[in-house]
């Protein structure tokens, strides 16, 4: 394992892309035991990806994967993954997802991106706590809505409508030294996604993610210290409790399926450390440059 992340990590710190409010359950000795196998003959990141989601998501036939001498019933079948929108909380962390056996985007995001660091490839769940799309549309100095977006609902209805919002994973390409994204519950590793298009230096000005901007902003959990170098991270490292704001001066989380959840002290998750990556500038669409004759 510490060769692969020595491999596949290459450049790019691995303690910078754990994320905080996973550390409920030791889930990287299993996955590693589960996985090893896969990636142990890859010799890229990219490959690692592939060799975890190909013939139908691989890596959620969690019964398939076997210790050596493994002397149970070989006919045992448990599948993980129905996509269960809605679901989160209670399914979050990765033994979450093994407990009950299905969940949202972001129990997929949360599950494969702990799998591929359990094998030595960094890795971090990414997504948008508010897409800039319908009735969320425009900032939050105009348009109430985007408020309630971010606190996923209002006093009276929360969920539904109001959590418009997705989650995927991003891997570090130790090939092309640089982040590369993956949507969740798909077989491809391709940077073509229905929140995209098709990725070129930006996404598609039509896409939820082209159209990312104050207020809509993709971000990445991570260790990093705010102020940290962004060529690391990809990206401005903010601390959600001083740093991340509304334009009209609200504090919010990004954990929008429960904003209000606090520790075991009493304190909202989002003041007790958490910090996140910026990742706008490189989902948002960028139009071609007209030139003027």
């Amino acid at each position: 394992m510490v060769q692969h992340a020595r491999m596949f990590g290459q450049a790019q710190p691995c303690r910078h892309i754990h994320v905080p409010f996973l550390l409920r359950t030791n889930w990287r000795p299993p996955f590693f035991a589960k996985y090893f196998a896969l990636a142990a003959s890859q010799t890229s990141s990219r490959g690692v990806v592939d060799a975890l989601i190909s013939d139908g998501v691989r890596l959620m036939n969690w019964t398939s994967f076997r210790w050596p001498g493994y002397s149970g019933k070989s006919a045992n079948v448990y599948e993980l993954g129905p996509f269960a929108s809605g679901s989160t909380p209670p399914v979050v962390a990765p033994a979450d997802f093994l407990l009950y056996g299905y969940g949202s985007c972001t129990a997929w995001a949360k599950f494969l991106a702990s799998a591929l660091r359990a094998v030595g490839v960094p890795a971090r769940e990414v997504g948008s706590p508010c897409w800039n799309t319908g009735i969320f549309a425009g900032l939050a100095t105009s348009n109430p809505n985007v408020s309630q977006c971010w606190q996923g609902g209002t006093s009276t209805q929360v969920g539904g409508q109001y959590l418009n919002n997705h989650n995927w994973v991003e891997y570090w390409d130790n090939e092309l030294q640089s982040w590369h994204f993956l949507d969740v519950a798909t077989s491809s590793s391709a940077e073509k996604t229905w929140f995209c298009g098709s990725y070129q230096q930006g996404c598609s000005c039509s896409s939820n993610a082209g159209k990312a901007m104050q207020d809509h902003e993709i971000l990445a959990p991570t260790w990093g210290a705010a102020g940290s170098d962004p060529r690391v991270h990809g990206g401005t490292v903010l601390d959600v409790a001083t740093s991340l704001r509304l334009s009209n001066g609200e504090a919010v989380s990004p954990l929008v399926w429960s904003p209000q959840l606090k520790s075991p002290l009493g304190l909202p998750l989002k003041n007790v450390g958490l910090r996140v990556v910026n990742r706008t500038d490189f989902y948002r669409c960028r139009q071609a440059q007209k030139i003027l004759v």
